[in-house]
């Protein structure tokens, strides 16, 4: 009877610190980019030591797709016919490569990298053919490329087998089975060696399904529960090169009755994208229709297709709107339906989250993404992740329940927060920039400037730390600085303009000006920075961290450069920086330009540390000049809060 009555009290309680339901309304009708999902274009290059560029120099073209087509990820397409027979690619060919992926993350795209030999196709003797490389040049290209693919995995979305045969469509080949429609030895080396060398959490998409099923040795679709595991069979997705082409052929499918439904199964686990290649306007409006279009993407859940080619097909779409309603349901196109959240809370206790999200796009996500609950309160932000992994919130308008007690920080400051939702990139060189956030198809809840959506509810902590009083109105890191919370800048208030500190007046000669910031650094470490703002010209600042008694830590020189508003970032390491106040400035270091200032994010890489335990030893020790508060300010035995002993924090 008592173990009933607890039980009763718990559920009361949990009422109790529950808030009402909120209900969202969903945007079905604004098209808007997202990460690894949409229309693409395709750019590249037949490599060569006086052009070894794929993507740099064609920054305009990128951005006028960006404008245009919302796009957020790039077919790269490299052609290595200059290094066909020859054993060993130029170093500086295959540093040109991190230079081009350094473009797209500047500009807060992903790539989908292909790499082939044949641009086309020859005939002798009456068969066509392409010439492409040997196994032996391809697997020695591959494992010189290796290195830089690696380091460049947050900006890549997935590769495509590409290699063989001309364009790297594995049909016209000399060196591996002339148009032959399944898997030999030569070209199972060439998928072994991409696994291989691919990092290993990005998928390979092969051209057709019976590739994969040779490759396998059997026709099983993968299963949920091998799904994200890094087994061949969990990294090897599609690519459709023909997209609706006489509907079911142009060589895709052998058997639709058999593979479309293995497809179907497939991609709920790894991508499928491509192009049509119906260039025939008459073709298009038979085979491309508004509603086989859709219902043929909607079935095989796909996530990309380029806008570029077969425009015949592509502009038809644009007449009859299926253009419109691919790019924004291609992929995924996560809703908020209603939420539920604890009202109260105690630091150190237990947030009930209960969201529904409704997938409104064709497909799910594909490589791994963290989802956040974030507590937000001025600058104070706390992050707790959700166990819920957004890569099973199934697509075609399923409606996931998300139903957690997620652990607020024992060191969390009492107060009321806002609850936003946010889902950054994986990797930390772009968890920071926004461009590479999650946004969600509702009205009124996306941010643009943090990258997050807010959920409409708050929640009242109890319990916590009582929030330190910054010396001098200091900013606590991490946080964003702009105009808003700027403490000095350089000159008069003519060149201080709306919500830019405009550095550059059309004479130039701009390299004395700055703006500062009190801030506060209670979290000795590595902090990803991000510079936002309007550089037409390109721009270089320097930013510095400075004390009262003129030690300075500097941020290494940053280049950012775009005709509109873009986002630089790079990690600054303080992890040997004592906590205390500072004064962080920015200052032009270009002489010539125009560049205007909008705002400087500094996020804490990794968690945010939390409080020790306390015991009453720890409060009994005498304090010293070694203590101080979490400002670095030196305090004596009459302060009470958190303290800083010995490189300790504990309760005084």
């Amino acid at each position: 009877m008592k173990r009933m009555f607890l039980a009763m009290l718990a559920v009361l309680t949990a009422a109790a610190l529950s808030a009402g339901i909120v209900n969202y309304t969903a945007d079905n009708t604004t098209i808007f980019p997202n990460p690894e999902r949409g229309f693409i274009t395709m750019i590249g290059g037949n490599l060569s030591e006086s052009n070894p560029y794929g993507v740099k120099g064609q920054e305009s073209n990128l951005d006028n797709h960006k404008s245009k087509d919302k796009i957020s990820i790039v077919l790269v397409h490299y052609y290595l016919t200059n290094y066909r027979t020859k054993e060993v690619i130029p170093d500086k060919v295959l540093n040109a490569f991190d230079e081009d992926m350094e473009v797209l993350r500047k500009k807060g795209l992903k790539a989908i990298i292909r790499f082939s030999y044949a641009n086309g196709t020859y005939t002798s003797g009456g068969v066509e053919s392409a010439k492409d490389a040997t196994l032996s040049i391809v697997q020695k290209h591959i494992s010189q490329y290796k290195s830089h693919w690696q380091a460049n995995a947050d900006v890549i979305f997935c590769f495509q087998a590409g290699i063989v045969g001309a364009w790297g469509e594995w049909y016209y080949t000399d060196n591996f089975g002339n148009r032959q429609d399944k898997m030999n030895d030569a070209r199972r080396a060439v998928v072994d060696a991409l696994l291989d060398a691919v990092p290993a959490d990005r998928m390979i998409q092969l051209r057709t399904p019976l590739f994969k099923t040779s490759y396998m040795g059997d026709t099983k679709a993968l299963t949920s529960e091998e799904a994200f595991t890094g087994t061949p069979r969990a990294r090897l997705g599609q690519h459709n090169d023909a997209f609706l082409y006489d509907y079911d052929n142009m060589g895709t499918y052998t058997d639709t009755a058999k593979q479309k439904p293995w497809l179907a199964q497939e991609t709920l686990y790894v991508p499928i994208g491509g192009e049509t290649d119906i260039t025939d306007v008459n073709l298009a409006k038979q085979w491309a229709t508004y509603d086989k279009t859709i219902a043929e993407m909607s079935r095989l859940h796909w996530t990309f297709i380029q806008s570029g080619y077969a425009t015949q097909t592509t502009n038809y779409w644009r007449e009859n709107g299926t253009f419109d309603e691919l790019n924004r349901r291609m992929g995924y196109r996560y809703q908020l339906v209603s939420g539920t959240y604890s009202d109260n809370v105690t630091a150190g206790g237990k947030l009930q989250v209960n969201l529904k999200i409704r997938n409104a796009g064709f497909a799910p996500l594909y490589n791994a993404r963290p989802a956040y609950i974030v507590l937000k309160n001025g600058n104070k932000t706390y992050s707790l992740k959700l166990a819920s992994d957004p890569r099973r919130w199934l697509p075609n308008g399923v409606v996931t329940t998300v139903n957690e007690q997620l652990t607020v920080p024992a060191n969390v400051q009492s107060g009321t927060y806002q609850l936003y939702l946010h889902m950054p990139d994986a990797y930390s060189k772009l968890a920071a920039n926004p461009a590479y956030a999650v946004r969600f198809a509702n009205n009124d809840v996306w941010e643009s400037a943090t990258g997050m959506n807010n959920l409409g509810a708050t929640v009242t902590v109890s319990g916590g730390q009582t929030p330190p009083d910054p010396q001098d109105d200091a900013i606590a890191l991490p946080a964003v600085l702009d105009k808003s919370n700027v403490t000095a800048y350089s000159d008069d208030m003519t060149w201080y303009n709306t919500d830019y500190f405009d550095f550059g007046p059309e004479d130039g000669e701009n390299t004395g000006r700055w703006a500062e910031w009190k801030v506060a650094l209670l979290y000795p470490g590595n902090y990803i920075v991000a510079v936002t703002g309007s550089y037409p010209n390109g721009h270089q600042w320097q930013l510095t961290l400075a004390d009262s008694g003129a030690q300075a830590y500097e941020l290494p020189a940053s280049w950012t450069a775009g005709e509109v508003t873009e986002t630089g970032e790079t990690t600054w390491n303080l992890t040997g920086v004592p906590a205390g106040t500072y004064t962080l400035r920015a200052q032009n270091i270009m002489q010539w330009g125009q560049p205007k200032l909008l705002s400087i994010s500094l996020q804490y890489e990794g968690e945010l540390p939390i409080l020790e335990a306390l015991d009453n030893t720890d409060a009994d020790t005498p304090l010293s000049q070694q203590a101080y508060d979490l400002l670095g300010r030196p305090v004596d035995n009459n302060y009470h809060g958190i303290i800083i002993l010995n490189g300790k924090k504990i309760l005084q």
